[in-house]
């Protein structure tokens, strides 16, 4: 998958406990775009001060765990401790480090948060949003989340009806019934530390969410 809206993915580096969901998406989005701002070339040649950036923001309300668990799927169920622990820290650091410079092309104005309309005592919930790209098209992106004891995190985002989760499933679920498990965890970690990438097309290739 070569995406790079997970950079709105992002949180603010303060819990979320009070937040409704589409504010902890907004805020998150003005304050990693806003500490950005003027600093854009200067992260442009520096990587890791980049990786560092989002990190700082990204994981406090990104549910790296349960993403996981998520895109394992039946996987999981064979699967040891210590393996779970190696795909959840590869899956996180391979996002991280392949996608962030996807950050350095974004503005706040290219992002428009709709109307929450979920319950206040609700589990789970989406935060639907606009994204513009360059040639003024609106691509709808859907932020799932669902409540924790730190708050509201992101867990899946959906993306002109095809969702990351199931999306990162089914290729990974086809290179573990070929390669196994560890073969794709050690192919995570080889890439996370790999240089960047060019930025990528936002639309995602995959199979379409029916949920």
């Amino acid at each position: 998958m070569k995406q790079l809206i997970l950079v709105l993915l992002i949180a603010v580096p303060v819990t979320s406990l009070g937040s409704t969901p589409d504010q902890v998406i907004e805020q998150s989005a003005k304050a990693l775009l806003s500490e950005m701002d003027g600093r854009r070339d200067a992260l442009r040649n520096d990587p890791e001060a980049l990786y560092a950036l989002v990190e700082r923001h990204f994981l406090p309300h990104f549910d790296r765990a349960y993403a996981a668990f998520m895109v394992l799927g039946r996987h999981s169920r064979n699967a040891t401790a210590e393996q779970k622990r190696r795909f959840t820290d590869a899956m996180y650091n391979y996002l991280l480090r392949q996608y962030a410079t996807g950050l350095l092309e974004f503005t706040s104005d290219r992002l428009n948060i709709l109307p929450y309309k979920g319950e206040d005592d609700a589990e789970r919930a989406t935060v639907r949003t606009e994204v513009y790209l360059d040639d003024g098209t609106e691509v709808p992106v859907h932020y799932k989340m669902r409540r924790t004891d730190a708050g509201w995190k992101v867990y899946d985002v959906t993306i002109e009806n095809i969702s990351y989760v199931k999306n990162f499933r089914t290729q990974f679920g086809a290179e573990i019934q070929a390669k196994g498990l560890d073969a794709l965890i050690t192919r995570l970690e080889v890439e996370a530390a790999a240089p960047p990438k060019p930025k990528a097309s936002l639309r995602p290739s995959g199979q379409a969410d029916a949920a």
